[in-house]
């Protein structure tokens, strides 16, 4: 089973973990990993890297963070870049998460998605979950003349 880990700043990873089991309910092999205020940053990769390896099962890890270049996912590559290289091919980290994204990779884990088709698509997810809306009276007087 696909095994997937969160790892971001304050309680956001157990927030999309919460979330997540409203949708689907019980979330299997997930771990989530926090990084609070006045946390020393060493001690999150090790926590990152216990995580990984609790939910490590043999059919890969996708580890989910917060920010691009922030300590959560920096911790999540030097973690990764200090495995053997077989298992570092069995590891995706992602950054930039939101709510499509950790549906999607639910998602795949239940449905037993080969391993590396899996993080382009938890992307695209990501990125087709963002939308802006804006109201404008102009739409509103626009829709009206259609009459």
């Amino acid at each position: 089973m696909l095994g997937i880990v969160i790892a971001a700043h304050g309680n956001l990873s157990e927030g999309f973990k919460s979330a997540a089991q409203v949708i689907f309910g019980v979330t299997d092999n997930m771990e989530c990993v926090n990084l609070n205020l006045g946390d020393d940053i060493e001690a999150l990769g090790a926590k990152i890297n216990t995580a990984v390896d609790k939910v490590d099962q043999g059919d890969g890890i996708i580890v989910l963070t917060d920010l691009l270049n922030a300590s959560p996912y920096n911790q999540s590559l030097l973690m990764t870049n200090q495995m053997e290289e077989r298992r570092k091919d069995s590891v995706y980290v992602l950054s930039g998460i939101n709510m499509p994204m950790v549906l999607e990779t639910i998602n795949h884990q239940i449905i037993g998605t080969p391993f590396h088709e899996i993080a382009d698509q938890i992307s695209y997810q990501g990125k087709e979950g963002v939308n802006v809306w804006h109201h404008s009276p102009m739409d509103f007087i626009e829709e009206d003349m259609d009459f």
